[in-house]
Order: structure tokens, then sequence, then C-alpha cells
């Protein structure tokens, strides 16, 4: 840990994995919103409020960041288990599951994000252009 450089790589490929992470995360939910503009437009001008979309988009969201946590932690737990009798070394505190619990809140949070401005300043007229 002292002689080698093996941390700073190691910090350095997890930090460059959540940089990924968000972007495609983010990239992901934009292009959903964008596919979805003329239902969300339908919806607008329906009546539904700017409050019922966010959480709509809050919904899904959270939905996404628990199932690909729960993925995430699934497999990783399963790769421990199979490796528990090799020479490989495996280390899964629960602090590690705090730490990418707040990362996927993160990254899952910033997509969203991106999602909601659009929508919202969504007009309900885009329905009609074709």
């Amino acid at each position: 840990m002292k002689n080698t450089g093996i941390p700073i790589n190691f910090g350095m490929s997890v930090l460059l994995g959540f940089i990924v992470g968000a972007a495609i995360a983010g990239q992901t939910f934009y292009s959903f919103t964008q596919e979805n503009l003329r239902q969300f437009g339908v919806l607008k001008a329906m009546g539904t409020s700017n409050w019922t979309l966010l959480r709509m988009i809050l919904l899904q969201a959270v939905l996404v960041g628990v199932i690909g946590y729960g993925l995430g932690v699934g497999l990783t737990s399963l790769f421990g288990f199979a490796m528990r009798n090799t020479v490989l070394a495996f280390k899964f505190p629960w602090q590690l599951l705090v730490f990418s619990g707040l990362g996927v809140t993160v990254i899952c949070t910033f997509a969203a994000l991106i999602s909601i401005r659009k929508v919202i300043q969504l007009e309900p007229a885009i329905v009609f252009k074709s």
C-alpha cells in the first residue's frame, strides 16, 4: 500500500467508473425523455401538472436505481462467494455497500434532474407538431 501506486490507480479507476456511469445514466434518461416528449406533451395538454410528471420521472429513477444497485450488489456477492476458496483476495465490507449506494443515488438524481428540466420546459403544443 505504501510502496506502490496501486491505491492511486485503483482510486482513479473507481473515479473514472463513477464518471462514466453518471454520463451513461444521464444520457439514457435524457434519451428516454427525448423519445417520449410527445407522450409528456399529451399528458400536459390533458392537464397533468408538472408535479405529477416530476413524480413519474423520480419514480422511474428510483426503480432503475434500486434494480441496478440490487443487481450489482447481488452479482458482486455471488462473485465473492464463488471466490471464497481461491487465492484471490475478496473483501466486501458494509461501508462499501453504503458508499456504492450513495454513488448510485447521486447518479440517479443527476440523471433525473436532466430529464425533469426538459419535461418542465415542454410546451403541450408539441403534440400538434409533426
